[in-house]
């Protein structure tokens, strides 16, 4: 009978995740593109779905589990980002704060900390937070790794450690800092050998999580490899992403957007690396207290990769700075609640609700902060729409604008639908010296990935060439089609000029009609 109670215990607590994780993030509910990038990934899904392969038909610097992700949601919910969205705030967040509970074998610190992560993750900046990236998706599978090893005798199991390291292989094929969470178990494992003294069992456990690990990435390395795209999966994945990482940013313009975004983050989440302090400094020896720490630690780094501080990079940290929190504020909560439990209510509630707000009006009555609520996407799509070679057609936008491919609904005529990550330009993302001098910047352009477009606009035959750059969408006026002689070249001898919106271009290939 008490076990019935606490499995009937742990359904209602979950249900109260899933509510509040509604009621924090109705917004991606209401907004269609909450972020560019999401545009991206769905875009990459649908060529999934048509039966192009990743990375050799379809490139970015992103791992596939998230193209499958947003596959299945949209298989379940219907072919929008409203899909994707829903399965995100219904089950990937309530999930994540249920592995928080789970912890605390969900007892009273665990309901705390799962509302914890819940609010936090949500009382920020909306277009980072509240979009379906990759970093909320990844600390789904991770979260649930660092259960698996969460006491000191779970760490030397050896099917536990082989199972936590097979969920952060997995959560590594969504985004690759959750190695980093691997390194943090593999530690506690070694402190759990050496207070135990048992180093034959902490090798075997050691061995098992990187197993587990390996599994998931071989498999899908074979997978790709038995279709002739295993080199394009690393080039793209790893090489692609390591030079988008240490592409240099001036450092006045990394002090500019720590102070931007790093800064408000630690203000905003300051509660919580104090309930870390207070919760862990009397016990920092604990098997717990350690790997917490580590946890925390170890997820910093990731946060400063390449100095942009986007902060859809911080997501990484809700999750240990829940946890650590969570003995705290479980405490300070208690009845009758005291000076610093009324502190951590008031600041939880002042921030959450101070950025739904703000987030809802930048989003809802405005396009000047978000270029992705600009009308002119919509209408672009519409002329495209319109077009009578629309039904058969295949599309290419030339600048950063996967969200024109989305609103289109048209198959790509490239691979590179992603602009930003092509390299056929200077164009860095978040490096916006580099992006001002345009043209000049163009050093990292490789010769080989104009070969690949060129064939690929021919051999998939482009019906449409938008050009985005008159406009100056995302800065791609530094740009311009016309210092390109290749494309300018291929545009001059088979399109027309079949309308402009708002300064954008769009060219049609002649004789499509027919």
């Amino acid at each position: 009978m008490e076990r019935d109670e606490r499995r009937l215990a742990a359904w209602q607590r979950l249900l109260l995740f899933v509510a509040v994780s509604l009621a924090t993030r109705w917004l991606s509910l209401i907004v269609d593109v909450i972020d560019l990038d999401e545009s991206a990934h769905i875009v990459g899904s649908w060529e999934m779905m048509r039966g192009r392969l990743l990375y050799a038909e379809f490139v970015n610097n992103k791992p596939p589990l998230l193209y499958i992700y947003y596959a299945a949601a949209q298989l379940l919910f219907g072919r929008s980002l409203f899909a994707v969205h829903l399965v995100t705030a219904l089950v990937t967040v309530p999930l994540t704060a249920f592995a928080v509970s789970a912890f605390f074998h969900h007892r009273r610190e665990g309901l705390v900390g799962g509302l914890l992560f819940l609010v936090y993750s949500a009382a920020f900046i909306g277009h980072d937070m509240l979009a379906s990236n990759t970093e909320i998706l990844m600390i789904l599978p991770a979260s649930w790794a660092l259960v698996l090893l969460r006491d000191e005798q779970d760490a030397l199991a050896l099917w536990r450690s082989g199972a936590a390291g097979l969920l952060i292989g997995l959560a590594f094929l969504l985004r690759y800092q959750a190695a980093t969470w691997g390194l943090a178990l593999a530690l506690a494992i070694v402190v759990a050998g050496a207070v135990r003294q048992d180093v034959r069992r902490c090798a075997w456990s050691i061995a098992a999580l990187g197993t587990g690990f390996c599994v998931p990435l071989l498999a899908t390395w074979g997978w790709f490899a038995s279709r002739g795209a295993g080199d394009a999966l690393l080039y793209w994945t790893i090489g692609n992403n390591l030079h988008y990482t240490s592409n240099p940013i001036s450092m006045r313009e990394a002090a500019e957007r720590a102070l931007s975004y790093f800064l408000p983050f630690l203000i905003v989440t300051g509660p919580l690396w104090w309930g870390a302090w207070r919760s862990w400094a009397g016990e920092w020896r604990s098997y717990r207290a350690l790997l917490v720490t580590v946890l925390i630690l170890i997820s910093i780094p990731p946060t400063l990769l390449g100095l942009r501080f986007y902060p859809h990079y911080f997501i990484q940290l809700y999750v240990p700075l829940a946890v650590a929190a969570a003995p705290w504020a479980s405490v300070a909560l208690r009845a009758p609640v005291g000076r610093q439990g009324r502190i951590l209510v008031g600041w939880s509630t002042a921030v959450l609700v101070g950025f739904t707000i703000a987030n809802a009006v930048l989003y809802l009555t405005s396009n000047r902060v978000y270029r992705e609520r600009d009308p002119v996407f919509g209408r672009i799509a519409h002329v495209l729409r319109q077009d009578p070679c629309y039904p058969s057609g295949t599309l290419f936008v030339w600048g950063y604008a996967p969200i024109i491919y989305y609103y289109a609904d048209m198959p790509a005529a490239s691979r590179f639908v992603v602009m930003a990550q092509s390299r056929l330009t200077g164009y860095v993302s978040g490096n916006l010296e580099a992006v001002r001098r345009g043209h000049d910047s163009e050093e990292q352009v490789v010769e080989a990935h104009w070969d690949w477009l060129m064939d690929d606009l021919e051999r998939n035959a482009a019906t449409f060439i938008v050009d985005t750059a008159p406009a100056g969408i995302y800065r791609w006026n530094h740009y311009p089609i016309e210092r390109y002689p290749r494309l300018q070249s291929y545009i001059d001898q088979g399109f027309d000029l079949a309308g402009e919106v708002d300064r954008v271009r769009i060219f049609r290939r002649r004789g499509c009609t027919r």
